[in-house]
């Protein structure tokens, strides 16, 4: 399959994992909205669809809003390919060398698995834009909690196509990478609003890896 192809078939599965997770979690959401919690609550889960889709989420919950952070992952021969969605921008997707590679630098004694989970749950925001790095055409740099991500947008098959990770020591050594940490400090104050969208948000970067605004109490109600 293409990463189109996998993309396509995630987002068709994605009412699943959305019911599953409506379900699961919905009293966390009716606590966090009716008890004035100050702050995020993140809490992090796993699925597999009655397709066999296999999933890993992040919910984060605050007074105002519910988001859902959802990502794909199957494995081959190669290894443990990730792919997450948004509900702008395209989906990311993550190779068994760039999930290696955070391996290495963060969890050096753990199997694949776990570096999985401890990925996504750490690092399951991103703040991206284009960036020129190594004169890769159409460069997009991520920051995340962890590091950083460096990758290509495939623009036929609207995917973002990561193929290295640098943590954040050898990121700071590239000024370019530096600015766009600062983006995601940004954000996270950003995050705690809920801003009116335009149309044409894919090519709106601020918007890009901020998960999918739910609430779990009208998923639970119209099933």
């Amino acid at each position: 399959m293409s990463l189109a192809e996998v993309a396509g078939a995630l987002r068709r599965d994605l009412s699943y994992l959305l019911g599953h997770v409506a379900l699961e979690h919905v009293n966390k959401e009716v606590e966090v909205r009716k008890g004035n919690t100050k702050g995020v609550q993140v809490l992090a889960g796993e699925y597999t669809s009655p397709d066999g889709c296999q999933w890993r989420y992040v919910l984060a919950f605050s007074s105002r809003k519910t988001t859902i952070y959802p990502m794909g992952w199957y494995f081959d021969r190669k290894g443990i390919h990730l792919m997450q969605l948004d509900a702008d921008g395209p989906a990311t997707y993550m190779g068994p060398h760039v999930l290696d590679r955070y391996r290495q630098r963060y969890f050096k004694d753990a199997d694949v698995l776990t570096a999985l989970k401890e990925f996504h749950e750490r690092n399951y925001d991103k703040a991206s834009e284009p960036r020129n790095y190594k004169n890769h055409p159409n460069c997009i740099a991520s920051a995340i909690e962890d590091g950083y991500l460096l990758g290509q947008m495939l623009n036929e098959e609207n995917v973002v196509r990561y193929h290295t990770f640098y943590d954040v020591a050898m990121g700071e050594k590239i000024p370019d990478l530096k600015e766009v940490r600062r983006l995601l400090e940004w954000r996270r104050y950003y995050n705690a609003m809920t801003p009116v969208r335009k149309k044409g948000g894919a090519q709106e970067y601020v918007n890009w890896g901020r998960g999918y605004e739910i609430r779990l109490e009208r998923l639970c109600r119209a099933a």
